[in-house]
């Protein structure tokens, strides 16, 4: 195999490894706070992180490419029609994809919530990710709450909890 197939080889191992499908989740999250950031909205304009703050946050940080992610968007358009006309925002950020790629598969796959074009300076600010998907849930003060990691059976369960925990706190 030429040097060009091994670096391919490489390069799709990696990517085949860093998307996980049964990652356990991390507890209630320590304070630290959301990242601030302007980004490209795909259905036009641009999106800050302080149009979340107020409001719980649901953030899929998520890949075009990633099946278990793409398993994840019906859960997450129910969790969207359930608390859109509450203080809840459900927000797929989109990561390590083609920018070219990431409308048309949004349309594709049905996602009713809002899609962000993400970067790495976006995915630092929240910690770091080990693998996709990894979903942020965040108080109405724009903090950490959970972090789940890979698409778990009960996910959505789990994050309906926060939800409704989250919903019952008062801002600071």
């Amino acid at each position: 195999m030429n040097r060009i197939g091994v670096i391919i080889a490489i390069m799709t191992a990696a990517a085949l490894l860093s998307c996980k499908s049964d990652v356990a989740v991390n507890g209630p999250a320590n304070t630290n706070e959301g990242p601030a950031f302007e980004l490209e909205n795909i259905a036009g304009g641009t999106t800050k992180s302080t149009e979340l703050k107020g409001k719980v946050s649901v953030v899929d940080v998520w890949a075009t490419w990633c099946e278990p992610c793409i398993a994840e968007i019906p859960k997450f358009n129910h969790l969207y029609a359930e608390y859109k006309n509450k203080d809840v925002r459900v927000v797929g950020l989109t990561v390590v994809s083609p920018h070219d790629d990431i409308a048309p598969k949004a349309k594709e796959f049905g996602m009713r919530y809002t899609v962000l074009v993400g970067n790495d300076a976006v995915v630092d600010g929240f910690g770091g990710v080990i693998g996709w998907p990894t979903t942020f849930v965040m108080t109405k003060n724009w903090t950490v709450y959970k972090k789940y990691v890979g698409a778990l059976p009960d996910k959505e369960i789990r994050i309906k909890k926060d939800i409704e925990t989250l919903l019952t706190q008062s801002p600071l």
